[in-house]
């Protein structure tokens, strides 16, 4: 996460959404319909793979951006989603100064094609820092941040290798968060002048622990009262909408919520560009309560591997449900 504390607006009242159900009584009963076939998707997220490309990921002796490490890290990325047979994954590359030098980063894109082009974007970045951000050469495993979420759209990725879907998905990786939503920004870019039907956007940055509470996970909406952070006003209600359909997800997980705004990640440039984003963190961005917090101890012990399968789940469960329900 690029934020140096990450506040939760738990006293704002804007963020509190009253109950709705906001699908017609037919669909919910399509929707019960299904529940089994989604709980046995469900079901195929392992903790051990999780584990696996956790550890890789923070076997890396760092991931800044700085780094020709990050390059490496990439490539493994690409290696994995194509070992599940993705062809259809590759480099986004852009220039971007950091420090007062001139890099070339690359954001990875893993294209799932669906029976349409609407498209859901499943979102994490990359690359991490130590709490000195131009320093490029420390250790810096970044198991947490963002570790976590990498492993879990990797982990999504592979459980839905073999499903049919209406929706297309991407699978995207950032790198240049941690410098300013570089990699973010240029693709929104991107996604914005090519005219691409982007439906949906979940971003996953940190949820590997439970700081915020026990066993509970953050669902973050557009629609924070700063307008730094909610810069079109017009995607607001949708964002919402989904995010109430992750959070009446988390039961079927075994979860519990916290309703809040996106902030200082990933989703803000898309937002920007009108289109409709949440996101899913675990409230552990603050250096001041969590020692681990942009640290050379950011390590995969330290992560809460039940809680990180839950978490992968939901992200699971909400794209699948809000697929299903599009098919009628």
């Amino acid at each position: 996460m690029s934020k140096n504390i990450r506040t939760n607006n738990t006293s704002d009242e804007s963020n509190q959404v009253p109950e709705r159900n906001f699908f017609s009584n037919s669909l919910a009963v399509n929707m019960d319909k299904n529940e089994p076939n989604i709980q046995s998707i469900l079901e195929g997220v392992s903790t051990e793979k999780l584990k696996q490309y956790l550890n890789s990921l923070s076997d890396f002796h760092t991931r800044h951006s700085k780094s020709q490490l990050l390059n490496d890290a990439g490539d493994w990325i690409v290696n994995a989603l194509r070992s599940f047979d993705y062809k259809d994954t590759f480099y986004h590359s852009f220039k971007s100064t950091i420090d007062n030098e001139e890099f070339e980063l690359r954001n990875i894109v893993c294209k799932k094609k669906g029976i349409d082009e609407k498209l859901i974007m499943i979102c994490a970045h990359y690359d991490c820092i130590m709490n000195r951000k131009e320093d490029s050469v420390s250790r810096a495993p970044g198991a947490n941040d963002n570790g976590s979420g990498v492993s879990a759209i990797i982990e999504i990725a592979r459980v839905l290798a073999n499903e049919n879907l209406r929706h297309s998905i991407q699978f995207v990786f950032f790198s240049g968060e941690e410098q300013g939503l570089l990699g973010s920004k240029s693709y929104a870019k991107y996604i914005k002048e090519s005219g691409m039907d982007l439906y949906r956007l979940i971003n996953l940055d940190m949820i590997g622990y439970p700081f915020f509470a026990p066993n509970t996970v953050i669902i973050e909406r557009d629609n924070n009262t700063n307008v730094k952070h909610n810069q079109v006003g017009e995607n607001d209600t949708e964002s919402i909408e989904f995010g109430e359909m992750m959070k009446d997800m988390t039961s079927a997980v075994g979860l519990q919520f916290h309703l809040d705004s996106i902030y200082d990640s990933d989703y803000e440039p898309f937002e920007a560009k009108g289109y409709v984003v949440i996101g899913a963190y675990d409230g552990s961005a603050d250096p001041i309560k969590n020692p681990h917090y942009h640290s050379s101890s950011d390590l995969p012990e330290n992560i809460d591997w039940d809680y990180l399968t839950l978490v992968t789940k939901l992200v699971l469960a909400t794209v699948l449900k809000i697929d299903f329900i599009n098919s009628y």
